[in-house]
């Protein structure tokens, strides 16, 4: 199983990466995220993926 800290979660590339992330549960982890500004996106990332850190 990979480990994945994302930074830039929010965007565009961030949200295609969580996207195959959540299709391949037993593949990958996320264990960090980041975002700049849309709080509200990141706070429901956090709530599917719970990351140790965010």
């Amino acid at each position: 199983m990979k480990a994945i800290s994302l930074l830039g979660s929010t965007g565009s590339i961030g949200t295609q990466t969580l996207d195959i992330v959540a299709q391949y549960p037993d593949q990958f982890r996320i264990v960090g995220l980041a975002a700049g500004r849309n709080v509200e996106m990141l706070a429901a990332q956090i709530q599917q993926f719970r990351p140790a850190i965010a």
